[in-house]
């Protein structure tokens, strides 16, 4: 009797055993492993080429994408030539409520009202930003302003513009215009010029969503086809 009541114990035991299901997921290989995460950022962050040239007026073109993120009641970026046969104000973009363009006035005086990224030997060129708040016309006076008025950094061309402001350049060499976007920054290769001696130093830019900056020299000093 007591045989028998061992054998049963043992014998069901066993079917429980048997019963019972194990809670714990299966693993499954991840294609999206580190390794693979990382040669992706790898390849998606590499260097690309600046798609605007020194032949053109580039700072007229990077205007075009001008996008301010404060609401203005009117706004616009302009372009102002000078020389000895004729004047030319042109607005290369603008925004909010464009019937109020009327309040400015595109016969500008360069003596008495300065622009932005002044340039031009012999004739004379600058660019202007212009608001209108609160009934009031604005003449954005200086790169200082420039950088309030850009506000956050929204594309390349406002990241390019931004670093003009602290005196940044496009080059003339492949690797002296180059950028990558990473995340909402950008890392700019661009140069920096310098009187004396007559160089242009390679210099690689960070650019925060919010405009902060940070800069670090690359060397490659040069000193032919300085611009």
């Amino acid at each position: 009797m007591r045989i028998l009541l061992i054998l049963l114990i043992i014998f069901t035991s066993c079917q429980n055993k048997q019963e019972t299901k194990s809670n714990k997921i299966p693993y499954e290989p991840n294609s999206n492993s580190i390794e693979n995460l990382e040669t992706g950022n790898a390849q998606k962050e590499k260097f690309q080429k600046i798609p605007y040239s020194l032949k053109n007026n580039y700072l007229d073109s990077l205007g075009t994408k001008l996008n301010p993120n404060k609401n203005y009641d009117y706004w616009q970026y302009a372009t102002y030539y000078q020389n000895s046969i004729e004047t030319k104000y042109n607005v290369l973009n603008q925004g909010g409520d464009t019937l109020q363009r009327i309040k400015i006035n595109e016969k500008i005086n360069p003596i008495k009202t300065v622009g932005i990224f002044q340039g031009g030997h012999p004739n004379y060129r600058c660019n202007y930003a212009i608001t209108i708040e609160n009934r009031k016309v604005k003449y954005i006076k200086s790169e200082d302003e420039f950088r309030t008025f850009l506000g956050n950094i929204d594309n390349l061309e406002e990241a390019i513009l931004l670093a003009r402001t602290y005196g940044y350049l496009l080059g003339s060499e492949v690797n002296e215009s180059e950028y990558r976007k990473i995340g909402t920054s950008f890392e700019l290769h661009l140069v920096k010029y310098h009187d004396y001696p007559r160089s242009l130093e390679s210099v690689e830019l960070k650019i925060g969503y919010d405009g902060t900056i940070k800069t670090k020299s690359l060397g490659n000093f040069r000193t032919k086809d300085v611009y």
